[in-house]
């Protein structure tokens, strides 16, 4: 019997030293995910019209950005994605400029030069994108019933949970999305199960990251009828949840999968096709004004008091004008 428990120790204490390590190196792992350089953003020549901007959440934290007036009195909030700065989605942004609307791109909090400590992957930037998108309405040249956003990965997790909420926001750009943000944390950890899937949650969860409140896949059903438009390459990881999400909007979306394509590659995977369908999808959800017409006013005629015409003096012909005669 004594033989038989040793045993049974020699052989379960091995399985639990092994599950702890890959529990452990998984939660490891997943910790890098959370620490980023904060480079400076340096505005590109083209964006010359771009002001800098400061910007303040409802917790407090301070983001940088960078706006492009509106030249049709319409805009677009950008939200970019993990370890990325406002630089990343410049790409769209001069789509969307060129295109006449104002742009806002800024940093997400922990990226670039905002402040904060740590990302949230979607939960906190939330706040974020609503700071955002105050931003845009305030502007004097905005139409705030003008205003869409766009967000990658974890920004259009973020622009998603926001547009559900808020119906203000007038169309939806979403690139890379994940379907629930407990499924983006774990599934690069799916290999060993839940052993390393637990690891891999162990750094949100220290957090206090809601990972069960930021769900792309039921914010979307909130956002129709709205325009929105939702872009994947085939070959980003996660094909099987892109699968459940596109299925799930087929009906009421404009969706495109990009063949080649990985996570944010597109500019350059489709370099003619991609700014044109992103255009085609704004000037749609956000066309131009019309022109206004002029009141109709009634004008009366001025009618002038009628004015005697004095008779000019009658002359009488010559002799020589009756006779036919020449005058010399």
């Amino acid at each position: 019997m004594r033989w038989g428990r040793l045993l049974g120790v020699l052989v379960v204490l091995p399985c639990l030293l092994v599950a702890l390590a890959l529990f452990g190196r998984a939660a490891w792992r997943s910790e890098q995910y959370f620490h980023y350089p904060k480079p400076a953003a340096v505005l590109p020549a083209d964006f010359a019209s771009a002001r800098e901007v400061t910007l303040r959440t409802e917790d407090g934290v301070e983001l940088r950005g960078w706006y492009v007036p509106s030249r049709n009195r319409a805009a677009w909030v950008l939200a970019h994605g993990l370890s990325q700065t406002r630089v990343d989605l410049l790409p769209e942004a001069r789509v969307l400029r060129d295109a006449g609307y104002g742009v806002l791109l800024f940093d997400l909090r922990a990226h670039g030069q905002s402040g904060g400590d740590t990302s949230t992957w979607g939960d906190k930037e939330r706040l974020d994108v609503r700071a955002a998108l105050e931003f845009a309405r305030t502007q004097p040249d905005v139409d705030p019933a003008r205003v869409g956003a766009l967000g990658f990965s974890i920004g259009s997790a973020a622009v998603a949970e926001v547009a559900a909420k808020d119906e203000k926001v007038a169309a939806v750009v979403l690139l890379s999305p994940f379907n629930t943000l407990w499924l983006a944390a774990a599934y690069d950890f799916r290999r060993f199960g839940v052993v390393t899937q637990t690891g891999a949650l162990v750094p949100f969860w220290r957090r206090g990251i809601q990972l069960e409140e930021v769900r792309t896949i039921d914010a979307v059903e909130r956002i129709r009828p709205r325009p929105l438009l939702i872009i994947a390459g085939t070959e980003e990881s996660g094909q099987p949840l892109l699968d459940t999400l596109f299925t799930q909007v087929g009906p009421y979306a404009q969706t495109w999968r990009i063949p080649g394509a990985s996570h944010g590659n597109f500019t350059a995977t489709a370099p003619e096709e991609y700014p044109r369908r992103l255009r085609a999808f704004a000037e749609g959800a956000l066309p131009p004004l019309p022109v206004a017409k002029e009141a109709a006013v009634e004008v009366k005629p001025v009618v002038k008091p009628a004015v005697k015409k004095k008779k000019a003096p009658v002359k009488k012909p010559s002799r020589q004008t009756q006779t036919g005669a020449t005058a010399r």
